[in-house]
């Protein structure tokens, strides 16, 4: 017993230093270690409030604190003083009666669901195609970011939020670093943004606050977020004009409120009328409301029931089209591997909206019509250029490219029942396209369904039978370039009579060394696993979706000559996926991380470890890149081979 004392006041004290003084005497001070059986460790506390909060803030910090104090894997349960033992025996009635522990495995996945998890998604209300076209879809997708970034602050802590690390919302607005920051800075946009999200402090404003350390440190910068939209300045503008005049019909704000209520097809409201606002349009129908009642000639105050048909009747043209479902793989995976801009990423996301019409039944419609042709198509992006969502679908237009290939995910095909041919010159000519659906996992666009991946799916509906290897990894990024080149497969013809080895060529019959260890693909919680990280860690990273491509792009630069005096592959890696688990290592390590296993082990292999030894001759794309990088021997890359295959040098 005294053993285990000094285990849980070792605890405590680095509890005490960790830990805010008042919290820690609030919920840690008077906890006591009652007995460690089987493995399980009891500890009472003061009272049920300190129980539930240390058994949802602190079980897995002091499971990891008792792992180095007693060097053994040790869970840890909270319990009410004199409940403790009551609490024991009918724990222990119970363990008598039913299995203590279920170990459930899952099995049998499509690859498809393995790698998109398609059921992790982003909803937003479908009255943002409409927004769009006022804001722009830069100004879409930081709202989409913070949208979702407050749903999660709500979800653990209340309505009233808590600080958040800003990689959070970057990471659902699908924009990078600099140009998130550069966006949330442009007047332009944050006026876009008004009703939306609104920055509380002022630009200049300069807040801190004092640090566990005693120095004072940069409080975070407050923003509220609007979790219901604005109504766009048109949509605006026509609703209250209805709302006045029925007003003066009525002589009263609920008879209007109602009136417009019972209107069965909410988008007549939406109509625009010929007559002017004398004031600026207003946010939201509440809003109108309360300035219409606030009237000198207004005889009705803002009560309750006029709140509740407000709120009603502003519910009811925001859910007019219904909600947008967005897959987490799309936004954090497929916009940034094909390079596409925040314009044809929420082009994208519309005509997938248009498209895919029944989510209760399931029923998949794939083919979407913009009656105005390219002119709807640009506006539904809030530009007027036609011309450029031309170019995106015609990549034979190569001084107007910008961004990603866009026929990946739209294929135009001809209308149903015309006779007529899609002529580029008429802009307004209504025209159809095939709308990808699922999310392409392989570098040209096409879609594995089937769990072998033998049979993939066009954007355009064709069937491909070409066996291909396994071209994703596991937390679904796929291997292409920022540029939609194949980066994980030759980029020349190569003679298949001949096979690169790790070595030497070998007779017929045995078994190239490199294909013995060497995995079909990357994935991350395999290599995390493999190399024994600290099951925390392995979690933080595997709930962040972190890039496996990142993890190896990492390891390879710091095996390099240019990390200068890094020595520690696997801690940098990791330190740096932590950090953004995202961002991949610059420049050629990039490239060499979407190389399949297979091929980076043969130019692994090909470098020699000592200055005695003569390098293998290699014929890939990227040999003469390998060497530059690496050096023509570099004693670092066994350690390389092991913490990625799980061996050392090749014998």
């Amino acid at each position: 017993m005294s053993d285990l004392q000094q285990a849980w006041s070792s605890v405590l004290a680095q509890l005490q230093l960790d830990m805010p003084r008042a919290s820690y005497e609030t919920w840690v001070l008077g906890t006591q270690a009652l007995e460690l059986k089987n493995d399980v460790l009891l500890v009472s506390t003061r009272n049920a409030y300190a129980r539930d909060w240390l058994e949802s803030r602190l079980t897995s910090t002091v499971q990891r604190l008792l792992v180095g104090i007693l060097n053994r894997s040790v869970s840890v349960k909270f319990v009410v003083g004199d409940e403790s033992q009551e609490e024991m025996e009918m724990e222990t009635e119970a363990d008598e009666m039913e299995e203590s522990e279920l170990n459930i495995e899952p099995v049998q996945w499509l690859d498809y669901d393995r790698i998109v998890q398609p059921h992790k998604q982003v909803v937003v209300k479908g009255y943002l195609r409409r927004l769009g076209m006022e804001i722009g879809p830069k100004a879409v997708w930081l709202y989409v970011g913070f949208h979702q970034a407050a749903w999660r602050v709500q979800d653990q802590n209340g309505p009233s939020g808590k600080p958040l690390y800003s990689r959070e919302v970057m990471r659902f607005s699908a924009m990078s670093n600099g140009a998130f920051w550069r966006l949330l800075k442009h007047a332009g946009i944050q006026a876009h943004l008004t009703g939306l999200v609104q920055r509380v402090d002022s630009q200049d404003a300069r807040r801190f606050r004092r640090g566990r350390d005693g120095r004072p440190h940069r409080a975070p910068i407050r923003y509220q977020v609007c979790m219901t939209p604005r109504l766009t300045r048109a949509d605006a503008t026509a609703v209250h004009l209805r709302l006045k005049a029925l007003i003066e019909k009525h002589s009263s704000t609920t008879s209007a409120l109602q009136e417009m209520l019972a209107v069965e097809d909410v988008m007549e409201l939406l109509d625009p009328l010929d007559v002017k606002l004398s004031h600026p349009p207003l946010n939201t129908v509440m809003d109108m409301v309360k300035l219409e009642t606030g009237e000198k000639f207004s005889g009705e105050n803002f009560s309750p029931e006029i709140e509740r048909l407000a709120q009603e009747l502003h519910r009811r043209i925001i859910n007019c089209l219904g909600d947008i479902h967005i897959p987490h793989y799309f936004i954090t995976e497929t916009i940034h591997r094909y390079n596409l801009t925040p314009a044809q990423a929420w082009l994208i996301t519309v005509a997938r909206d248009m498209a895919f019409i029944n989510a209760r039944t399931g029923e998949r419609r794939d083919v979407v019509t913009f009656k105005r042709g390219y002119q709807e198509m640009a506006e539904l992006i809030g530009s007027t250029r036609y011309k450029t969502v031309q170019a995106w679908l015609h990549l034979h237009w190569t001084s107007q490219q910008r961004g990603g290939n866009l026929s990946r995910f739209l294929q135009e095909i001809d209308l149903p029942d015309s006779k007529t041919y899609a002529d580029l010159r008429v802009e307004s000519m209504s025209r159809a396209f095939r709308v990808l659906l699922d999310e392409p996992l392989d570098a040209d666009g096409r879609n594995k369904v089937d769990a072998n991946g033998s049979h993939m799916a066009d954007a355009d509906g064709s069937n491909s039978w070409t066996q291909m290897g396994a071209l994703a990894d596991a937390n679904g990024s796929h291997m292409v370039d920022a540029n939609g080149s194949d980066l994980n497969s030759f980029k020349h013809p190569l003679n298949t009579d001949k096979k690169n080895t790790s070595t030497t060529q070998h007779a017929c019959g045995e078994k190239n060394p490199a294909e013995a260890v060497a995995p079909d693909f990357w994935e991350l919680e395999a290599l995390l696993q493999q190399n024994d990280v600290h099951p925390k860690v392995q979690k933080e990273l595997l709930e962040v979706q972190a890039s496996v491509h990142a993890f190896v792009s990492w390891v390879l630069y710091v095996a390099s000559p240019q990390s200068g005096n890094l020595s520690d592959p696997l801690g940098y890696a990791i330190s740096r996926l932590r950090e953004h688990p995202l961002r991949e290592a610059r420049g050629v390590f990039r490239q060499f991380a979407d190389l399949t296993p297979k091929e980076l082990l043969a130019l692994i292999d090909s470098t020699p470890t000592g200055g005695y030894e003569l390098p293998t001759k290699i014929e890939h794309p990227l040999a003469h890149a390998w060497k530059k990088a690496m050096g023509s021997n570099n004693p670092r890359l066994p350690i390389v081979r092991e913490i990625l295959f799980g061996e050392g040098a090749s014998e």
